[in-house]
């Protein structure tokens, strides 16, 4: 599933690289591939509307909206749905202008759900609205596979009560606060991806209840935190 030299990006594999059909995705690979799907099919099929026309529900022109990329993952999937703008901030799509706000308020309103306890996510329509280039989704998506391969291959369901409350509410809170603050840190060098991989890692370590995940993610919100502070001149 690799890009090679003048060649698109291989498709994802089914089965057990998607999970079933209908069930939540179960791991990093699972949420990369139904992502991937969903970006090429829209790659695939750009006349879904009026050419220019971005502003209504589907993907014109080779773009794909959040609300496709929401319904790929399944509306009652608050886990993987936040995972998913957090592995774009890390992947080489933040280099969109407002992406990282954008991706930061997703995650913000989502960890704000879960922390309430909602049993179906809502975004508002002006976030759903929102499109992206389909293929440089794909793209961007299979760059972020390899690591993604060696981090499921490494997790496990170690210092489990780390993910069980009330340590499932301070990784949440974490989550919720770092997305809520990308806005304000676009412009500040490294720390929106930095944050956008400790929300992934510590949506996972939610995921499959891997409570070393849980430490190495705070970890990297800490970093953020260094680098910020650096930056600012306050260290």
């Amino acid at each position: 599933m690799q890009q090679r030299d003048g060649q698109p990006p291989e498709a994802p594999e089914t089965g057990a690289e998607t999970g079933s059909a209908g069930e939540e995705p179960r791991s990093l690979m699972q949420i990369l591939s139904r992502a991937r799907l969903a970006a090429q099919a829209e790659a695939a099929d750009p006349e879904d509307g009026p050419p220019g026309d971005h502003q209504g529900n589907g993907a014109h022109d080779g773009r794909i909206s959040v609300e496709e990329a929401v319904a790929a993952m399944g509306h009652a999937s608050f886990i993987p749905v936040m995972m998913l703008p957090a592995l774009l901030v890390f992947s080489p799509l933040s280099g969109i202008p407002i992406l990282p706000s954008v991706c930061g308020m997703i995650i913000a309103l989502i960890a704000a759900q879960m922390l309430v306890g909602r049993q179906s996510l809502w975004l508002p329509g002006v976030i759903l609205r929102r499109t992206l280039p389909a293929g440089r989704l794909d793209q961007s998506l299979a760059w972020v596979e390899r690591p993604a391969r060696w981090i499921d291959a490494h997790t496990g369901k170690r210092i489990g009560w780390l993910t069980r409350a009330p340590g499932r509410q301070l990784l949440l809170l974490a989550c919720m606060v770092s997305g809520g603050v990308m806005p304000l840190l676009e412009l500040v060098p490294f720390t929106s991806s930095i944050l956008g991989a400790a929300i992934t890692i510590m949506s996972l370590a939610l995921l499959v209840r891997d409570g070393l995940l849980a430490l190495i993610g705070l970890a990297f919100v800490a970093g953020a935190a260094a680098v910020l502070l650096t930056v600012t001149g306050v260290l």
